[in-house]
C-alpha cells in the first residue's frame, strides 16, 4: 500500500480511487502517509474506515479544524483577505465555531428552506427547458452548475445576475487550490490566479457588507450583514467576512458535483435509472445513494490537539489527520452491499455532507435542490445521449465532473407533476 500516492492528481482524474481505499480499510484502517515537497516526517494518517471517521469528527477538541481542513496549512499573512479564509466557518473551532453557526442557522433551517421551494423548483424548470432547447449541451456547465449557482449564489446569497459567472469561478477556483500540492504541473499558475481572485473576492465581500448594512435585501447575506451578538452589538465585518466566505467557495460544488455525477450514474445503471423513471417515489432514497456512491468531497482534514489512539493506532499532537469520506461511504461494516449502486437502499448514513460539528450547514438545501430537480428530470423522462469524452477535476479534495458534452433526449412517456 506504500505505493499509492495520494497526491497523484492525474490518478484522480480517472475516478477516485475505490479499489485502494478497499484495500486500506482492510489492511491498513489508520496509515500513515508523506507530504511530498516537505520537510521530512511531514504527512498524514488517512483514515478509511466510517467507524473511526465519525470518531474523529465527533471530537472537534481533540481533532481540531483551526490549523486547516485540507493537506496544507493555512499561512499567516498580514492581509485582511487572508484573515477571511483563516477563520473561515469550516476552519473554527468551540467555541467560537458553533457561536456563529448558531447565529446563521435559521436561515439554512426548516422554514426558511421551505419558503424557497417555489423559487428552487421555478430555476429547475428553467434550467432543464433551457437545456432542453439547446438540445446539444454540455451537461456540467448548462444544467449541474448553471442550476445550484443560480439558487445558492442568485436567490439564497443575493449576488446580482451579472456577478453570478465570477462567483462560480471563485468557488471552482478556490477548490482547485485547496488540492493541488507543491510540485503539481498546474501549481504556479493555480497559485497565482488564486492571489490575483482572491483579491476581487474580498473586495466582494467587504461591498456587500456594507452595501446590506446600509440598505438590507431580501437576502441572506443582508441578514448576516445585521444579526446581532448575544451581547445586542451588531455583527462585525470580519465576523461577516468569515461567513461570506465559507457561504461563496462552498456555497454550489456539492450540488453541482452530485448531479453531474447522478446522471452519469444512472447512465451507467440503466435498469436503476428505468426503476427511479417508472417509480418517482424512490427520488429521496436515489437523491441519497447518489451522494454516496460519488461522494463530493473526498476528505476534510484535522489536526490533533493531543496524542490520542485511534483504533489501536497511536497518533501524535500536532499530527494531521484525514477523514477519508469516500472511503467511509463504501465500508462493509455500515452498508450492505457497498459496491451496488442501489437506489432502494433505506440505510443510508453516508458521511457526504460531514458528520459531528461541521456538518454541512447547507446540506437541507443541497437535499431539496437534488430532489426538486430530479423530480423535474423523471417527469420529463429526460436521458443523454454522450457526444464527446468526460472530463473529471484533478483533484483529490473535490470529486467533480468538469466537462460531459452530451445530446438531451427526451422518452415523453408521461406527463408528471410534483408541484
Amino acid at each position: 500500500m506504500q505505493n499509492f500516492n495520494f497526491f497523484d492528481l492525474d490518478q484522480f482524474a480517472q475516478g477516485t480511487p475505490h479499489e485502494a481505499f478497499a484495500r486500506f480499510r482492510r489492511e491498513q484502517p489508520i496509515s500513515w502517509h508523506s507530504i511530498p515537497h516537505a520537510p521530512a516526517g511531514e504527512g498524514f494518517w488517512l483514515v478509511a474506515r466510517h467507524k473511526d471517521i465519525c470518531e474523529v469528527a465527533r471530537q472537534p477538541k481533540i481533532f481540531f479544524s483551526h490549523g486547516s481542513s485540507v493537506l496544507s496549512d493555512s499561512v499567516d499573512i498580514p492581509h485582511p483577505a487572508w484573515k477571511m479564509i483563516r477563520d473561515g466557518l469550516c476552519h473554527l473551532d468551540a467555541p467560537q465555531h458553533g457561536e456563529l453557526r448558531r447565529m446563521v442557522m435559521p436561515q439554512f433551517g426548516a422554514e426558511a428552506m421551505s419558503a424557497l421551494q417555489t423559487v428552487i423548483r421555478k430555476r429547475a424548470v428553467e434550467v432543464l427547458d433551457r437545456a432542453q432547447e439547446k438540445g446539444e449541451i454540455d451537461l456540467v456547465s448548462d444544467i449541474a452548475a448553471r442550476f445550484p449557482v443560480r439558487v445558492v449564489y442568485g436567490d439564497v446569497l443575493g449576488f446580482a445576475d451579472e456577478d453570478l459567472p465570477s462567483a462560480a469561478f471563485w468557488g471552482d477556483l478556490f477548490n482547485r487550490v485547496h488540492a493541488i500540492p507543491t510540485g503539481d504541473r498546474e501549481f504556479a499558475d493555480v497559485m497565482h490566479a488564486s492571489g490575483v481572485a482572491l483579491d476581487k473576492l474580498y473586495r466582494y465581500g467587504v461591498a456587500a457588507y456594507q452595501s446590506r448594512r446600509a440598505s438590507p435585501r431580501n437576502d441572506v447575506l443582508s441578514v448576516l450583514a445585521n444579526i446581532g451578538y448575544d451581547d445586542g452589538s451588531a455583527i462585525s465585518q470580519e465576523d461577516f467576512l468569515s461567513y461570506f466566505w465559507s457561504l461563496a467557495i462552498g456555497a454550489y460544488d456539492t450540488t453541482a458535483s452530485t448531479i453531474a455525477s447522478g446522471f452519469a450514474t444512472l447512465a451507467a445503471h440503466p435498469k436503476q435509472q428505468e426503476a427511479l423513471y417508472a417509480d418517482p417515489s424512490l427520488i429521496e432514497s436515489a437523491v441519497e445513494e447518489m451522494l454516496r456512491w460519488e461522494t463530493p468531497v473526498i476528505y476534510f482534514r484535522r489536526t490533533a490537539s493531543e496524542d490520542y489512539v485511534l483504533n489501536g493506532q497511536a497518533i501524535r499532537k500536532g499530527q494531521r489527520v484525514v477523514m477519508c469520506f469516500s472511503s467511509g461511504n463504501r465500508d462493509g461494516d455500515v452498508f450492505e452491499s457497498p459496491e451496488v449502486f442501489d437506489i432502494r437502499r433505506r440505510h443510508n448514513p453516508h458521511l457526504s455532507f460531514g458528520h459531528g460539528a461541521h456538518f454541512c450547514l447547507g446540506a437541507r438545501l443541497a437535499r431539496i435542490e437534488l430532489r426538486m430537480l430530479f423530480e423535474e428530470v423523471v417527469a420529463r423522462q429526460l436521458r443523454f445521449r454522450p457526444t464527446g469524452p468526460t472530463a473529471r477535476a484533478r483533484s483529490n479534495f473535490i470529486n467533480r465532473i468538469v466537462r460531459m458534452p452530451v445530446v438531451l433526449e427526451s422518452a415523453d412517456l408521461v406527463t408528471m407533476s410534483f408541484n
